[in-house]
């Protein structure tokens, strides 16, 4: 695992100093990474049927954290393909979700002191089809299960779960929630736990066809079926491109949504787009500037935990040097959504699953 820090003031990405190579095989069938309380790092691998954590120092050194590796043998189920949230924490961190398509079920952790993982009793938790991306709402009171087919990179149906005392979790009423409205690839939530924003992650390149769109759904709050999802009015919201992923700023302040995608014909990535959530209404207007030249692009991206900066994750094979090449770029995100690159765009020796954090 390579670990960077970037100093936005100088204009720099660069190595953690002292950053540590784990003693995990290299072909480890990586199922996912994940930050929770912005200072524990967790990765799961398939072929070792575990799950490894460390804590993060203030310059980026990670340190094992005790007990692990944590053994997981429903990890090996993953060789079978896995989506870019198959690992998930609720908004707190005290919480690990892990999806298994295989056998139709959701384990949860709890994260306790030193980020030791504690499995949830009754865990492993049935879910009604193959699940693939999880993700909770901005308050993390519920927890979505997407049914998602990582070939053709889209989505049938949503399963919703109240996250219990201890983390158990109980299925919504009316979950899992079918038909065409709820056919995501992907869904996030947004930091006042109103709605959930989705993509269908359609793609012609994958899928056959361009779904130039974004769905967001309003979360019930209360009454017979809390956790229930419908969508707002308006939705799905028309975009320039076909969202392949998207980015929600978590942080209490932050109401922006960005989307990431490539054209027809996978020769290119397409700029990035941005949008304002309406906190009322759940309604998505398009940023100022939207979509942004000038910047670098990326099929994937990520913000850290203030909210300040969305990171950006390119890789892809250079026919010409016969090369695979992988990129992150830090792109500061200003008032009413505006985008700026502070920094040059860094060449990552490896392609992978990555997480940001901003260390205590």
């Amino acid at each position: 695992i390579d670990g960077y820090t970037l100093n936005a003031s100088a204009g720099t990405i660069a190595p953690s100093n002292g950053y540590l190579a784990p003693v995990v095989p290299t072909n480890s069938g990586g199922v996912g990474m994940v930050i929770a309380q912005s200072q524990y790092l967790y990765a799961g691998f398939g072929s070792t049927d575990q799950i490894y954590g460390w804590s993060i120092s203030s310059s980026g050194i990670l340190t094992a954290i005790t007990g692990s590796p944590f053994s997981a043998p429903f990890l090996s189920d993953y060789i079978l393909g896995v989506g870019q949230a198959n690992m998930t924490t609720d908004p707190a961190g005290t919480m690990l979700f892990i999806s298994d398509a295989v056998f139709n079920e959701i384990y949860v952790f709890t994260i306790g002191t030193g980020g030791v993982l504690t499995a949830v009793a009754g865990s492993p938790f049935s879910v009604p089809f193959p699940p693939m991306n999880l993700s909770t709402d901005g308050l993390g009171k519920y927890l979505y299960a997407i049914d998602g087919d990582y070939t053709t990179h889209t989505g049938s149906q949503i399963a919703a779960f109240v996250i219990g005392t201890g983390g158990v979790l109980t299925p919504v009423q009316g979950s899992p929630f079918t038909g065409s409205k709820y056919a995501m690839w992907q869904v996030t939530g947004e930091p006042t736990g109103q709605f959930m924003i989705g993509t269908s992650g359609k793609t012609a390149y994958y899928s056959g066809a361009d779904d130039d769109h974004l769905y967001v759904f309003a979360i019930t709050p209360s009454g017979s079926n809390p956790g229930a999802i419908t969508p707002v009015t308006g939705s799905p919201f028309a975009t320039v491109y076909s969202p392949f992923n998207i980015a929600v700023q978590q942080n209490k302040g932050g109401a922006s949504l960005y989307s990431f995608s490539f054209n027809d014909t996978i020769s290119a990535y397409n700029p990035i787009e941005g949008y304002q959530i309406n906190s009322t209404t759940g309604a998505l207007t398009p940023d100022v500037g939207s979509p942004f030249s000038g910047l670098a692009t990326g099929s994937w991206g990520a913000f850290d935990q203030s909210g300040a900066y969305l990171f950006v994750y390119s890789s892809y094979f250079d026919t010409s040097t016969d090369v695979t090449v992988t990129q992150l770029a830090p792109i500061d995100v200003g008032a009413g959504g505006a985008l700026t690159q502070p920094v040059p765009t860094l060449t990552l020796q490896t392609p992978g699953f990555w997480a940001v954090t901003d260390p205590q």
